[in-house]
């Protein structure tokens, strides 16, 4: 019996892991990625010689039996070279804002809950495990999606590939505006109702060697801006650090609202104006060129209540959903939607 083919649009983290998956179940699986490199949020680049993370910076439930421990020793994750941080830091603020990024009280919960017992970081960040996630799948780069018909798959180059199962990593709602099936209304009225949450405006500095000791730990200040930590030299210093808010749109004045983040962190680190030796910024602009979510949307679709959480199935039998805008974001929450569009699909 033929292998069953698998096109997965967008490799991201929730792609890379539907990829992983649905291989060692025997299927045939190909990821098209729009951008030059995989990992979506995962993603990371290199400015004068400092390596940044753009959304990855750390994660909770890796102690032995907790969630996220569960799920990347099944998918060999769990031997990358880990390391362990330090409680956050929360200036102003009862918990860490970031932890706390919608409105649902159950959501905050199991959002919450796994960094109560650790918090680690990866040794060359995101691209780490974007790099170990791909390195046994077919990912083809600079190919992006422009249609959805019939099981098939259609990139802007002209290139096109068919599938018995496509699975999409990216919005459901921008899904949705590819596909040239028939769509029941109802479904698509709820996704028009469904709201984004917030996009990120974030500075990426490039520390003088020997101006600021390497924390590690993250700090949030007055629910308003986070600070993360980058790369640590050998003698103790930082060689960066990042300034996270979030923002609904780009600001008119990106280089006045970047050196407004930066003022605002000199609270806390006093010495920080004089220690930049470099910055750059993204924005949710930035955000959503090369993730595709609206509006640059750092955790795509807000949930509120239970009915804001989507089902990996479609109206299209052959058509599925993966990602965090499914149900519960961050590495954890985008990991248990890529376990459960799989499920999904294996029960066919």
């Amino acid at each position: 019996m033929a292998a069953r083919q698998v096109i997965i649009i967008g490799a991201g983290l929730g792609g890379l892991v539907c990829g992983r998956i649905l291989s060692r179940q025997g299927c045939d699986v190909t990821l098209l990625e729009q951008g030059t490199q995989a990992g979506g949020a995962l993603q990371t680049f290199v400015r004068d010689g400092i390596r940044f993370d753009t959304g990855f910076h750390s994660v909770g439930g890796l102690e032995p039996g907790e969630p996220l421990d569960l799920i990347f020793r099944q998918l060999d994750l769990r031997d990358l070279p880990w390391f362990p941080m330090e409680p956050d830091e929360c200036i102003g603020c009862n918990e860490p804002f970031l932890r706390l990024s919608t409105g649902w009280e159950e959501e905050r919960k199991h959002v919450l809950k796994p960094y109560q017992h650790g918090i680690w970081r990866l040794k060359g960040g995101g691209k780490t495990l974007v790099d170990a996630l791909a390195k046994d799948q077919r990912v083809l780069l600079r190919k992006k999606v422009t249609a959805i018909e019939d099981r098939s798959v259609f990139c802007a180059d002209g290139s096109s590939y068919r599938g018995d199962i496509v699975i999409s990593d990216i919005h459901p709602a921008v899904t949705m505006r590819l596909v040239r099936d028939h769509i029941r209304p109802s479904y698509l009225q709820r996704l028009d109702v469904l709201s984004n949450g917030p996009g990120a405006f974030t500075v990426y500095a490039k520390l003088k060697p020997g101006t600021i000791r390497h924390l590690r730990h993250s700090i949030f200040v007055d629910n308003d801006f986070m600070i993360h930590f980058g790369d640590e030299a050998i003698n103790g210093y930082a060689l960066s650090l990042d300034i996270v808010t979030f923002v609904a749109g780009t600001p008119a004045e990106r280089k006045a609202f970047a050196e407004e983040l930066i003022r605002k962190a000199a609270r806390r680190l006093p010495e920080l104006p004089e220690a930049i030796e470099k910055y750059w910024t993204s924005t949710p602009q930035t955000w959503e060129r090369y993730t595709g979510t609206p509006g640059g949307s750092a955790y795509g679709i807000r949930k509120n209540s239970r009915a804001d959480f989507l089902a990996p199935q479609t109206p299209l039998p052959w058509l599925y959903l993966t990602g965090q805008n499914l149900g519960l974001h961050g590495i954890l929450g985008t990991s248990v939607s890529a376990l459960n569009t799989c499920n999904s699909i294996s029960l066919l």
